[in-house]
């Protein structure tokens, strides 16, 4: 993989802020979750009710988890209490002698002896009456317990029975995003045992948690997992091959088709997408013709988040086989054809990048003058001839027009 397409990521981030930026700022809003004792609490070193002493230091009240003390002082350099806004600023509340706070703390990790708030800085509660103190121990008793369940599902020692008193944890509605991520990474320490568990609860998940673990399937790993999904995949494209015929779904203008599309269908474009990327995610070489397929499929019916996950695929497993299809890919969803079904150009940039043959030259040299992602092109055309040849395509191309000629002619006469 050329050194320069590690870049590939930060620049569609720009894309992405340019277009952000031409909407009216009336339309910004953050997304702002209410505090919820799930999380924070398995990241926490820490739990105790504090009392302000001075701006930046607190004394500990109450301990319900770590190494503290009633009376002792903890230092909090610019705490404040706040509550997040969807429009406009914080709303910030005085800290007053009434007001006492319970703190979700772990270490800083560029400043090991200082402390902060775990889950972005965000756990943390309070009241302004001290009478209502016992809300807050309330709370942390049951942060607190429900760690200690959490940990000792992650501690059993046999894997296969460690996967099965996880996987209630990876329940959203139940134990919210904190815990989902904190399972998830438990499960993949497990692989492959956990995608033979997955592979077993894979019929039986709600559709949404299934699709949000099988996006990384590989992570867990198994050949039971790969199949699975394999076969899902497949059994996915003919439900929408039938549902194209049943709702005329019109290939050449997915836009309008979504917009008329009913929500399981959407359902099913989604899973097909979600398979995909699952199955790149193995990284299996022997994949590499059935990824080629379902992208080829995925043109075809114009699905165009399922051409990127295939994209994403030939970037980490690069075939020359796949260039047709990374050129076909392009052809149908070029950046700025007006239809809302574009891909960026740096996802094909990305791809292309690590294919270093000789056929990659007249695809990826036309991106040498692209404003983003020139030099990129430009770096990785210069790792396959040799010599850079400048800012230009033609170049390029010219050079490549004097290597394969006149191996197309021997191929010609034979």
């Amino acid at each position: 993989m050329c050194s320069h397409c590690s870049l590939g990521g930060t620049i569609r981030a720009l894309l992405l802020l340019c277009c952000l930026l031409l909407a009216s700022t009336a339309s910004f809003a953050k997304l702002v979750a209410g505090r919820d004792f799930r999380n924070g609490i398995l990241d926490a070193e820490l739990v105790v009710i504090v009392l302000q002493q001075s701006p930046d230091s607190f004394r500990v009240e109450e301990v319900f988890l770590g190494n503290a003390n009633k009376g002792d002082s903890i230092q909090l350099s610019g705490f404040r209490l706040f509550t997040e806004q969807q429009y406009g600023p914080d709303i910030v509340e005085p800290i007053t002698s009434d007001t006492r706070i319970l703190l979700f703390l772990h270490h800083k990790k560029d400043t090991p002896t200082a402390w902060e708030p775990t889950y972005f800085g965000y756990s943390f509660f309070w009241v302004q009456n001290p009478q209502q103190m016992t809300q807050l121990s309330k709370t942390a008793d049951q942060a607190v317990a429900l760690r200690r369940q959490w940990e000792e599902a992650a501690n059993i020692s046999d894997p296969m029975r460690r996967a099965e008193a996880l996987w209630p944890f990876l329940s959203m509605k139940d134990y919210g995003p904190d815990f989902l991520e904190h399972t998830k990474s438990a499960l993949r320490n497990i692989s492959p045992v956990s995608g033979d568990y997955f592979a077993e609860q894979f019929d039986n998940m709600p559709r949404w948690n299934r699709a949000d673990l099988f996006k990384d399937a590989g992570a867990y790993g198994g050949d039971s997992l790969h199949r699975t999904l394999t076969n899902y995949i497949a059994a996915q494209q003919q439900l929408y091959e039938s549902a194209a015929l049943t709702y005329k779904l019109d290939r050449n203008d997915a836009l309008a088709s979504w917009n008329t599309t009913p929500e399981n269908v959407k359902d099913i474009y989604g899973d097909i997408y979600y398979g995909l990327a699952g199955l790149a995610s193995f990284r299996r070489r022997d994949d590499l013709p059935m990824i080629r397929d379902i992208a080829r499929w995925a043109v075809k019916y114009g699905l165009e988040q399922t051409c990127e996950a295939a994209l994403d695929a030939f970037r980490t497993m690069p075939d020359k086989d796949n260039l047709p299809v990374i050129s076909l890919i392009w052809k149908r969803f070029p950046l700025g054809s007006g239809k809302g079904d574009e891909i960026f150009h740096v996802d094909v940039i990305q791809a292309l990048c690590t294919h270093k043959y000789v056929q990659t030259i007249p695809l990826l040299a036309p991106f040498v003058t692209d404003g983003f992602a020139g030099a990129e092109a430009q770096a990785a055309l210069a790792e396959i001839v040799g010599r850079d040849l400048g800012q230009k395509p033609q170049p390029w191309l010219d050079w490549y027009k004097t290597v394969s000629g006149p191996r197309r002619q021997n191929q010609n006469s034979h």
